[in-house]
């Protein structure tokens, strides 16, 4: 998450008086000073919103308070945070424009206890509002998976990996939990075109979770 030093260095890289940031993040000009001196414990809700600010203005956050302008191309995340950077990635880049997010060799059992579960609901509470779907390739035995089922299909054993591909919007990453932790995102529309048409044939010739097939079923019985 975004500390005061990184907004400060912010402000700076972008020649941005704190009333431009408070415009564009629906903050008060005297809150953000706040936050920036320290001299409050800012909400995560706050800095959320600061940072998705920055970020669409082509700024990234690195670990140990570091800040630069984005590669047009690639952004990489490291740290403990790298798995959440990018999850908030996907409501940053389709919030405004709705849309699909898809992904790939996903364990959510793991990506729970890795980002916790909170953290998990309030990304798919704000998908919601807004009208970002979402479709999953999970491993059979994942006893993570959160309802609806029917978002969720099987990715047989052979095929199944353990580091994650997500397609949203423009862009695909990818993520790697072992030895050092990191995800990658690469903003290429064509590239993600691509791996979605094949995320679909996979899609298209594998069956739901076991869960969805009872959700059904449920539905089905109700007079």
């Amino acid at each position: 998450m975004i500390n005061p030093e990184q907004i400060r260095a912010a402000r700076a890289l972008l020649d941005w008086p704190t009333s431009e940031l408070a415009k564009r993040s629906g903050l008060t000009v005297n809150g953000i000073n706040k936050i920036e001196r320290e001299h409050v414990n800012a909400q995560r809700d706050s800095l959320e919103k600061i940072q998705a600010v920055f970020e669409d203005a082509g700024l990234e956050f690195l670990p140990e308070s570091g800040v630069r302008r984005k590669d047009d191309i690639v952004t990489t995340h490291k740290g403990k945070d790298f798995a959440r950077n990018l999850i908030q990635d996907v409501y940053t880049t389709l919030r405004h424009t709705g849309g699909e997010f898809i992904a790939a060799h996903m364990d959510e059992k793991k990506s729970i206890e890795d980002i916790g579960m909170d953290f998990v609901m309030d990304q798919l509470n704000k998908r919601r509002r807004v009208g970002i779907a979402h479709r999953m390739l999970v491993h059979k035995n994942d006893k993570g998976l959160i309802p609806p089922y029917n978002t969720y299909h099987i990715l047989p054993e052979p095929y199944f990996s353990h580091y994650p591909l997500y397609i949203y919007g423009p862009k695909v990453g990818l993520s790697s939990r072992k030895y050092a932790p990191k995800s990658v995102i690469i903003n290429d529309a064509r590239i993600a075109a691509s791996a979605q048409k094949l995320f679909d044939f996979i899609w298209d010739h594998t069956d739901v979770v076991p869960q969805a097939k009872k959700e059904t079923q449920v539905k089905n019985d109700k007079p």
